[in-house]
Formats: C-alpha cells, structure tokens, sequence
C-alpha cells in the first residue's frame, strides 16, 4: 500500500508538470480509480478444480479491487489517451477435500499485482456534458511475489496451497465501456465496465494434502488463468491550467 501511494503522488505531480509542457491542444487530467473486481464466467472460468482420486482442491473467485490513478490527455476532440497505475487485489477461496475420508477444509487466498495500462479512448458527444467512450489496450503487469496458505484440518492432515508466478512481469489486453458527465469547476465523474485478459496463465498453482502420522503426501497442479471483469469509478480532477481555459474546456468539444 505504500509503494501505491508513493507511485500515486509521483503520478499527480508528474501529470501537473506535463500539463504545463503540453502544447495548448493537448490537455492532461489526473484521476483516481476504483474498480471492483467481479466473480462469474464472464470472459473466464471463475474456478479451477485439482482433483485426483483421493484429493481434491477448487479454487474460486471472489469479490476483488483495484485502486489506483489515471492520467488522460486529450490529442483530439474525441480521441484520449490512458495511462496511470493501479494496485489489483484478487482473493480466491480454497475448498480442500480428502476423498476417501470425507475430509473438507476451506482457505482465503490474496494474489497482489500493479499494472501499468495503456489504453486509446474514443468518445461519442450524447449531450452538452455526458460524453460515451470506448477503449482498447494493454496493461503492463508486475506480480511482486508468491503466495501460499496452509490449512490445518486436524493433528494427522494438513493441506498447503500455493501460488507461483510465472514471469515478474507479464502483459494483459483490457477493454471498457463507459459514460461520464463532464463539469468545468468540479471535473469529470465516470461509470463503466471493463474486461481483462491475461495473455498468460498469471500464477502456476498447486494443492498438497499430507497425512503426518505416515508422511504421505499428495501434490495437484493447474494454472490460474486471472481473467476478470469489473465496474469502473473514476474522478478527474478540473483542468486548471489557465492559459488553457481562455481557448475553452474540453467541454465544449
């Protein structure tokens, strides 16, 4: 959380510095972000079953976040530019099942990352202030660590999950929709949804149950694929470089 608002600030302050530098023409906007993460089979499987004949674990979805800043600069009137970062928290519940004794245990699981996305919107004018936009692109992904949880059912059986990463960083393709309504004094306020596809499985994952009287030990293996979709709450602070406003808002685009 600390890194977040560290790199937060150096975002506000760096988009105030190119708002001064930009031409007239082009006009930059800092914004915060809130998004939702959704569980459901929207784009992806929500869950991940490992199962052999004697052990099982499933993975589920649940409701996860992401929270961070975005800087938009206006090239034309109806065409933008998205950039920022974000910190994207996924939690995933663990059902642990030993077959043959009935056994069943459960486990939360928090899966940390910062993007980095890069994305062109196009907007559609509805009316004086409530403008529809559309956008494609990337998200630059960096997935800080593994993770693991251990389950502890009883004195004779415990279960681990784990969670490794394939790549330190990794890209994802992301798309929205959205509506927002435009003000000169009390800036921008958007709505929408968007989807996000990782282009790899974002973590490889495996479940182990092992009976400590004997030391047998079970291990399941899978991939985790990281698909989600989300609702998008954005705020865009108003443009305040002067020399601008003598040349009109974006407003009146």
């Amino acid at each position: 959380m600390k890194l977040l608002l560290y790199c937060l600030t150096l975002i506000f302050f760096s988009s105030f510095a190119l708002t001064q530098s930009l031409p007239p023409s082009v006009k930059a906007y800092f914004g915060l972000q809130y998004k939702p993460l959704i569980a459901g089979d929207f784009i992806g499987s929500s869950r991940l079953l490992l199962k052999n004949d004697t052990t099982q674990g499933e993975y589920t979805q649940q409701l996860g976040s992401s929270i961070g800043g975005v800087v938009r600069m206006h090239f034309k009137k109806n065409i933008a530019l998205e950039t920022g970062i974000n910190q994207v928290i996924r939690h995933y519940n663990i059902q642990f099942s030993q077959i043959d004794s009935a056994i069943t245990t459960s486990k939360s699981l928090k899966i940390v990352a910062f993007d980095v996305p890069l994305n062109v919107l196009f907007f559609i004018k509805l009316s004086q202030k409530i403008f529809m936009n559309t956008s494609l692109g990337t998200a630059f992904v960096f997935n800080p660590s593994n993770v693991a949880v251990t389950a502890i059912y009883n004195k004779y059986n415990l279960f681990r999950a784990e969670g490794r990463m394939n790549n330190v960083f990794a890209v994802d393709l992301n798309a929205n929709l959205g509506f927002e309504y435009r003000t000169e004094s009390k800036g921008f306020f958007y709505i929408g949804a968007s989807g996000r596809v990782p282009l790899k499985p974002i973590f490889n994952v495996a479940v182990s149950h092992e009976n400590t009287v004997n030391h047998h030990k079970t291990v399941l293996f899978g991939s985790m694929t990281g698909t989600y979709v989300s609702f998008d709450f954005r705020y865009f602070f108003p443009y305040n470089n002067k020399t601008s406003m003598k040349s009109g808002m974006p407003i009146e685009q």
